[in-house]
């Protein structure tokens, strides 16, 4: 069986010696040492992410024992580039000889392992001479196959060193890690499919009036409730799914798009008056605090003007309400979209934010898709969170600015745009900008107008703005007692006019008879609930230890005892906690 084996690898080896001569190519040539870099190099990385990250975590357990034996172990993709290396050939190694960038097939690095296992799609040894190039005969390399939970071939793994560690067993190494990476990948999908599995019963909770349907990848029906067939016909399934005439269609997919199948839920659509939802105004803006009639009357001069704006204001100050308002005031009937930069994945904001063509990247949408620009155009685009975007996405934002004209991904046509951007943030750009994580050239593109928003600690109209915010509730008949204002204006409002309507809702509903009292009142911050409390209420003292178990108490009430989220409310490490509830036998 080895002799078979040996001569199977030679007869590999021999069949791989005469490609490369059919290829044009001489063991005497330079060899191709282009690597591929910047956003080309990036888009690869962000396709095999899933591939990079098991990888990595089946290293950290195996490499630490062969780390100090000079041995380099990289993975490829499908195409031959190394997407991943750890180790060195040489501890004094000056020339990085495996770079991730580089491609190792047949066709640019002559008979090697990784180009050898993915075009015979089996494990290989390849040993000083065995490789094509005179230049990799001090190498000695065993590269294993990679495959896909659907067999398909996604790239191999490969062990190098220097010849003089040649050992016939690094083979088996290489298969076993393949098979971990593989094992890991499928329960990857299983996981997934799980996920999706879970979803379809929880749309099904209500099979008579949930018509529900499941996708392949090809976009054909493979399951279909009775509720859909009805609606679909009885001989639906194996069909392509086009939609109903009258229905709307939500699609539910997971969302590393691996697996390559969709939940869809038709659903008779509201009336277009139901669906469209109208932008806020500047009447929309509650208050006569001097504050906010300035940031008013910026809104109204800066509406007539297509500058760009800059919103600064903490979480929870409004600051959407501003960016509408100032679109409503000067664009009326044209599109405005909000974008939340702080939720886009980091490989998803070009897709994101600039469209993308059909095939683009795996698990595009077949048909393409345009971008946020692009549905903005004519109108506004904002950019909520802006500090929050990552210095890749900010480089193709400046980009777009600066040019006025966005290109989808995986595609050549430039269109041109014209949006007014709106920004918005709750950090200091400048600071931002000193500690490296902001774009200068960028913050000066969108700063042609900065709005400061106020705390609402530092406005003078919060009665105000409690008024009209009970008026909102359906409970109109509802007020104030005067100790209810009193605990109102001294509290601090870390979550400013989001907190303060939440804060509301609920003594609305707490509230007994036509007023709201103080104890109706609920904060979230503990420490200033009992401030508060102790200004109006004459209480007993009490020890450090009382005091201290109380405030727990009342945390872990609030938070429906999450341990977490009472940690924060306290603002102690979750361990902390643990150990002063044992102390008070919480």
């Amino acid at each position: 069986m080895l002799q078979d084996n040996l001569v199977e690898r030679v007869d590999i080896i021999d069949r791989s010696w005469k490609r490369c001569q059919n290829f044009g190519l001489s063991p005497l040539d330079p060899i191709d040492d282009s690597i591929l870099t910047g956003s080309a190099l990036q888009e690869v990385l962000t396709e095999n992410q899933s591939l990079i990250r098991h990888l990595t975590l089946i290293l950290e357990n195996l490499y630490p024992a062969i780390h100090s034996q000079e041995l380099v172990t990289v993975i490829v993709d499908r195409n031959g580039t190394i997407i991943h290396k750890v180790g060195h050939l040489d501890s004094n190694e000056a020339v990085d000889y495996l770079t991730v960038g580089s491609n190792w097939s047949e066709e640019r690095k002559g008979t090697n392992a990784m180009g050898l296992a993915i075009y015979e799609k089996k494990p290989i040894i390849t040993h000083a001479e065995h490789h094509f190039y005179v230049k990799n005969h001090f190498l000695t390399c065993a590269a294993s196959p990679i495959y896909s939970p659907t067999g398909e071939l996604i790239g191999a793994i490969n062990i190098s060193a220097k010849k003089e560690m040649y050992h016939p067993f690094t083979i088996s190494l290489t298969t076993m890690m393949a098979e971990s990476l593989q094992n890991r990948l499928l329960l990857d999908q299983t996981k997934q499919e799980k996920v999706l599995a879970l979803k379809e019963l929880e749309l099904t909770s209500n099979l008579s009036t949930v018509p529900l349907l499941t996708l392949d990848r090809e976009n054909t029906i493979i399951r279909a409730n009775q509720t859909a067939r009805f609606i679909l016909g009885e001989d639906c399934i194996g069909d392509e799914f086009h939609v109903a005439k009258g229905y709307s269609v939500e699609v539910i997919s997971d969302q590393t798009q691996r697996v390559y199948r969709s939940v869809v839920s038709l659903n008779k659509p509201y009336k277009k008056e139901e669906t469209e939802k109208k932008l806020y105004s500047t009447s929309d803006i509650i208050g006569s605090c001097p504050k906010i009639e300035k940031v008013r009357n910026m809104i109204t001069k800066a509406a007539v003007f297509d500058y760009p704006v800059i919103i600064y204001g903490k979480s929870g100050t409004g600051k959407e309400l501003i960016a509408q308002s100032l679109h409503s005031n000067g664009s009326n009937g044209k599109p405005f979209v909000a974008v939340n930069c702080s939720a886009i994945p980091e490989n998803l904001i070009e897709s994101e934010l600039f469209g993308y063509e059909k095939g683009a990247f795996t698990g595009a949408n077949h048909k393409g898709s345009p971008g946020k620009f692009e549905a903005a155009n004519g109108g506004t685009i904002f950019l909520d969170e802006i500090g929050d975007m990552s210095l890749k996405a900010q480089a193709a934002l400046l980009r777009v600015l600066q040019e006025r004209i966005v290109t989808r991904v995986g595609g050549v046509k430039v269109i041109p745009i014209n949006t007014r951007v709106i920004a918005a943030t709750n950090k200091n750009l400048r600071e931002e900008i000193q500690a490296g994580r902001f774009r200068e050239d960028l913050y000066y593109r969108l700063k042609g107008i900065f709005i400061t928003l106020p705390p609402l600690k530092d406005r003078t109209d919060i009665l105000e703005l409690t008024e009209h915010f009970i008026n909102t509730l359906n409970h109109s008949s509802v007020s104030l007692s005067d100790e209810a204002k009193q605990k109102i204006l001294a509290y601090h409002w870390p979550g400013n006019i989001r907190e303060l309507k939440s804060v509301l809702t609920q003594a609305s509903f707490l509230a007994v008879g036509n007023e709201i009292k103080a104890d109706d009142l609920h904060f979230e911050d503990v420490y200033e609930q009992q401030t508060q409390q102790l200004t109006i209420i004459e209480k007993k003292p009490s020890t450090l230890g009382q005091t201290e178990k109380e405030a727990i108490s009342q945390a872990l009430t609030s938070a429906g005892w999450n341990i977490s989220k009472a940690a924060r409310i306290l603002k102690i490490s979750r361990n902390t906690l643990y150990l002063k509830m044992r102390k008070y036998g919480l």
